[in-house]
């Protein structure tokens, strides 16, 4: 396996955080979550990101703050050591997306509870049911691919052994 140089990983570190930029993600936690995308430990400290990405510690502190409320990485310790380390969930993607249930539950009961307050039959009260009715199918939808996705993993996981 051949890794590419340097400068053609930073190019598409840049290129891959601006896509996340343009899909809602402040820039700096974009810029980091790059980062640890592309280093193959998926673990950096604050300091090897600050000098990867050229900016200083304040700056990543509060893009890892960010990013670990979010639930795309997790802040740790290696064992032994005094430096705090920045790391991507080993499935990422799926991870963030299964832990997005209780946020789904919360906009699906608030907006039964506006329909009750303003009624089922008035504009906003029908506005909020079609919101109810969406997150509820959401929820379900998600419940159904991430079971999905973990029987296709399991399958491919299978077919490499």
């Amino acid at each position: 396996m051949t890794r590419a140089d340097d400068g053609a990983v930073a190019a598409f570190r840049e290129r891959f955080a601006q896509i996340m930029v343009e899909s809602g993600m402040p820039r700096m936690a974009a810029r980091v979550y790059a980062a640890l995308m592309v280093t193959d430990s998926g673990a950096l400290s604050a300091a090897e990101l600050a000098e990867r990405l050229g900016v200083g510690a304040p700056a990543i502190s509060g893009a890892v703050k960010y990013l670990v409320q979010v639930r795309l990485v997790v802040r740790g310790r290696e064992p032994g050591s005094r430096h705090d380390f920045c790391r991507i969930h080993e499935h990422t993607w799926s991870h963030f997306v299964s832990q997005s249930d209780p946020v789904l539950v919360q906009v699906q009961a608030g907006a039964a509870d506006g329909v009750a307050v303003l009624g089922p039959n008035s504009p906003a009260g029908q506005r909020l049911d079609e919101t109810r009715r969406f997150f509820a199918f959401l929820r379900e939808e998600i419940s159904q691919s991430m079971a999905k996705w973990r029987r296709l993993q399991e399958t491919e996981r299978d077919a490499g052994q």
